[in-house]
């Protein structure tokens, strides 16, 4: 495979302009036509293929780690270097790299809290999209109550031994390693003996079983841990602090992890809204009806505050500040604001939602997945309830 070369040489002192046409001129060179704008490959193995191929240029050249410091393998650009990236990517229609989940969730927590060793171990592969990853949260018992999680880890000299069930876990059949959220003492405080934990997949007493989704695609799967043996040296941080690393993880995943997913929402409505210019009912103009038009104006307002919001974490989480509760508020806003702008789309396309062609079907399959939209990351009802707290807001 041709290597993809970064036109940023390290240590280049260049302006946010330069970048950009930097970034912009490496994408035109690395990205098929073909692969532009398509949510879905023409199959699943297609589509994931896509986003792996694409995923590993990207990392070779040095753009998934742009932020990261140099101690680790990255740039130390500032966040508004990543920004931009998003935006170009965002903009050329370019897939998701396959280990952007990690990448904006698992990633950041390891280098804030596991060891370097850890780093130089597992984040080369995770850059280069040598080895793929998965998250493993999730419990049939514990989804949105997960300090209830039961998958125990036993240590066993210098191996912890695991048993339990995990299920939700995106592209496990695929993966290599997973972050697995486990129980390692059975205190009183269901919050305390919780540890974060890099599970080999590839061994013996590990099944994963995907479950096909309504559109079809088989992304989502149960995985089963029988006396899975780990490396007591894969805890990341120390035995017991688990749930502070899953919150950190998941205000991650809720913000700045929701970066490139805010900006497609943005370039998401300026289809909606051609569309909307475009369409006619009864040869009357769509947008000459003021219930219909106040609907667009809504979506685009609600497009431009995700993306304010999203940035704004961004921008503090590179300042070391707690986004905690803005993750929250973020996570609920574009997870509803996504749905609401896909039943324009719906309302827009007609029939040709759920019977037309090509086109219709990528809405269709790109709505259905809104649905899960609002569930997973924690439930809106979840993250409502943790701005509550932060309002002083009576339970």
């Amino acid at each position: 495979m041709r290597l993809a070369k970064s036109p940023v040489p390290t240590g280049t002192v260049v302006d946010d302009h330069q970048f950009r046409m930097a970034v912009r001129s490496w994408i035109g060179e690395n990205l098929p036509e073909a692969w532009r704008h398509s949510s879905f490959g023409p199959s699943d193995e297609a589509h994931v293929q896509r986003r792996t191929h694409f995923g590993r240029l990207l990392g070779e050249a040095g753009w998934l780690s742009i932020c990261w410091a140099r101690s680790v393998g990255g740039g130390e650009m500032d966040a508004s270097r990543r920004i931009i990236l998003l935006e170009e990517l965002v903009a050329a229609g370019a897939p998701e790299p396959m280990n952007a989940n990690v990448l904006g969730i698992f990633a950041p927590t390891l280098i804030k809290f596991g060891t370097l060793d850890q780093c130089q171990r597992f984040l080369p592969g995770m850059v280069n999209h040598e080895s793929i990853w998965c998250q493993g949260f999730s419990e049939p018992g514990a989804g949105s109550d997960l300090a209830g999680i039961t998958t125990r880890a036993t240590v066993a000299g210098d191996e912890l031994v695991v048993t339990g069930q995990k299920v939700w876990t995106s592209y496990a059949h695929l993966a290599e390693y997973c972050y697995a959220l486990v129980r390692t003492s059975s205190e009183s405080r269901r919050h305390s003996g919780l540890t974060l934990v890099i599970v080999p997949m590839g061994q013996d007493g590990v099944q994963v079983r995907p479950l096909r989704n309504m559109v079809g695609t088989e992304e989502f799967c149960e995985v089963f841990f029988e006396d899975v043996r780990v490396p007591v040296a894969n805890v990341v941080g120390t035995l017991g602090d688990g749930w502070r690393l899953a919150m950190y993880a998941l205000a991650q995943e809720r913000s700045v992890g929701l970066a490139q997913r805010s900006l497609k929402l943005a370039a998401e409505f300026r289809r909606v809204a051609a569309m909307a210019a475009h369409g006619r009912t009864d040869g009357n103009p769509r947008v000459s009806d003021a219930l219909f038009s106040q609907g667009v104006v809504d979506a685009y307002v609600r497009s431009k505050v995700v993306t304010a919001t999203v940035r704004r974490a961004i921008e503090l989480d590179a300042a070391g500040a707690d986004i905690g509760v803005l993750s929250s508020i973020a996570k609920v806003f574009w997870s509803e604001s996504h749905q609401s702008q896909m039943d324009l789309a719906a309302e827009l396309l007609g029939p040709k939602f759920v019977t037309g062609d090509d086109t219709g079907a990528d809405w269709y399959r790109a709505a259905m997945f809104t649905r899960a939209e609002t569930i997973y990351g924690g439930t809106s009802q979840i993250q409502r309830n943790v701005i509550a707290r932060s309002l002083g807001l009576p339970k």
